[in-house]
Order: C-alpha cells, then sequence, then structure tokens
C-alpha cells in the first residue's frame, strides 16, 4: 500500500493535496485520477478546462498527469 497524492494543476494555478490517499498499486491511483478529471470536465462553465490532475507519490515524483477534457470531448 502506498499513499499518492492527487494535485489539480493548470498554467497560473495549483491545488495541493496534502493528504493524500492510500492506494494497493498505481492503477488504482490513475483510476482515481482519471475519473476525477472527468468529473471535473464535466462541470459548468468549463471552469477546469486546461487543468490536470497530477499525481505524486510520497518521494515528491509525479506518477501520472491526467488532463482535464472540455465537456464536450468528454461526451465523445
Amino acid at each position: 500500500m502506498k499513499r499518492y497524492f492527487f494535485d489539480l494543476v493548470s498554467g497560473e494555478r495549483s491545488q495541493y493535496d496534502y493528504r493524500g490517499m492510500v492506494y494497493p498499486d498505481p492503477e488504482t491511483a490513475l483510476q482515481l485520477a482519471e475519473l476525477m478529471a472527468l468529473d471535473l470536465g464535466i462541470q459548468p462553465d468549463s471552469a477546469w478546462s486546461g487543468w490536470t490532475v497530477d499525481v505524486y507519490d510520497v518521494h515528491g515524483e509525479r506518477c501520472f498527469s491526467v488532463p482535464v477534457k472540455e465537456p464536450d470531448l468528454v461526451a465523445a
């Protein structure tokens, strides 16, 4: 079991996950990041368009970066 941190990042701003979550494997952490990006992509007014969900391990190394897609691209 490892702890993963899910930061929301844009060109100008970042929202850091200081608590993280424990998962049994990196694939599960990636699935959560993809779900988070999908959820953010369907928010009204495309507020999260252009952001990414960056997943880091406890050593601060980035494991994954999942882009938040525009709502019309999410439905495709």
